[in-house]
């Protein structure tokens, strides 16, 4: 892979065409989010990044290597960086995040919702089946029944 990454760089740097440096400044990009093994566990697992290189620590050493013959293009980083930071820290956003981290961080949380909706909707479906207007219905029946003897 390092080889096709200093290739693909060594031609885009040819002064025969127009380009914007697209391969460079992805490098460069993807360089300034990769620092350790956790970097690209998390990028694998968002499906940001592919590793066919086996390990992370290998895409850590082949990003620090190609960070010495890459030239960064920081205008393009810095814009994709601050259009992410604009994006996260939208107060709404925050507030959501918040939300959930400080409710749902813990695994009987969701079990205690789990079982609430349940009771809800047997609840909603025990009300919809005595109220039902069907005149056979054994509800009826029965608080026919009840209502006779004088419950």
């Amino acid at each position: 892979m390092r080889l096709k990454f200093m290739n693909l760089i060594a031609y885009e740097m040819c002064p025969d065409f127009q380009n914007d440096f697209g391969v460079a400044s992805y490098i460069s990009f993807l360089n300034s989010l990769i620092d350790h093994p956790d970097d690209v566990k998390h990028l694998r697992k968002k499906h940001i990044l592919r590793n066919l290189l086996g390990s992370d620590e290998e895409v850590v050493q082949l990003f620090n290597e190609m960070d010495t013959i890459v030239v960064p293009n920081n205008q393009f980083s810095d814009k994709v960086k601050s259009m992410i930071e604009a994006h996260c820290n939208t107060t709404w956003k925050i507030w959501i995040a918040q939300f959930f981290h400080d409710r749902f961080s813990k695994p009987w949380v969701l079990g205690s919702i789990g079982v609430l909706s349940g009771l809800g909707m047997t609840a909603v479906q025990t009300w919809y089946t005595v109220n039902s207007d069907n005149p056979s219905s054994p509800c009826k029946a029965l608080l026919e029944y009840l209502k006779a003897r004088g419950y």
